[in-house]
C-alpha cells in the first residue's frame, strides 16, 4: 500500500470533491501536524464540517496524524525557499521522515519545488486518476468527483481528468 502524504491544499481538494474517504481506503495517508492545524483545529469554527469529515477520518484511523516531523534532507531543499507554508515544510519534512511514496498537493510553489528536486507528488486530479486506475472509484464515482473538483482546478486541468476518466474502461 502507498504511502502519502497530504498538505492543506491536496487534503481539502479531495475532501470538498469528496474523494477523500476511497483514497484513505486505498492508500495509507499521513497528515503532518502543521496540516492538522491548518485544516482541524483553525476549522473548528470557520469550517466546522470539514473539521468534523476530517476528524472523522482520523478517528476511524483512516489518516494518520503525524507529530512535528523533523528533516536534514528536507531542511537542505527548504532552505532556500520563503514561499512555502507551515503546512508545505511539514508535509515535506514528514515526506523524507516517513520514506512516503508521494506528497499530494496542488499549491504551485509547493509543485515547482517539488518538481525542480524530483521529489514524487500527486495533484488532487492526479490522485483521482490513480484512484480510478487502482478500482478505489467506480467510473461514474470518479466522474461525480471529477465534476465536483472542477471548481477548484483550472479549467484545463479539468477537462484533461474528464478526458482521462472517460477514456478508462
Amino acid at each position: 500500500m502507498y504511502k502519502i502524504v497530504f498538505d492543506s491544499d491536496g487534503l481539502l481538494k479531495a475532501r470538498k470533491a469528496a474523494f477523500l474517504d476511497a483514497v484513505s481506503r486505498t492508500y495509507a495517508c499521513l497528515l503532518p501536524d502543521e496540516v492538522f492545524q491548518e485544516t482541524v483545529v483553525a476549522a473548528r469554527n470557520a469550517h466546522p464540517e470539514e473539521a468534523r469529515e476530517i476528524e472523522g477520518l482520523i478517528g476511524e484511523g483512516k489518516i494518520v496524524p503525524r507529530r512535528r516531523a523533523r528533516s536534514a534532507a528536507a531542511d537542505r531543499i527548504l532552505r532556500w525557499s520563503t514561499s512555502l507554508g507551515e503546512g508545505e515544510c511539514g508535509a515535506l519534512r514528514l515526506f523524507y521522515q516517513e520514506s512516503a511514496d508521494f506528497l499530494v498537493t496542488d499549491d504551485r510553489a509547493f509543485l515547482n519545488l517539488l518538481t525542480r528536486h524530483r521529489i514524487p507528488f500527486l495533484t488532487p486530479a492526479e490522485l483521482l486518476v490513480r484512484l480510478r486506475m487502482e478500482n478505489g472509484l467506480t467510473p461514474e464515482g470518479a466522474v461525480q468527483a471529477a465534476d465536483r473538483l472542477r471548481p477548484f482546478v483550472r479549467r484545463d486541468v479539468y477537462e484533461n481528468l474528464r478526458s482521462r476518466l472517460e477514456e478508462m474502461p
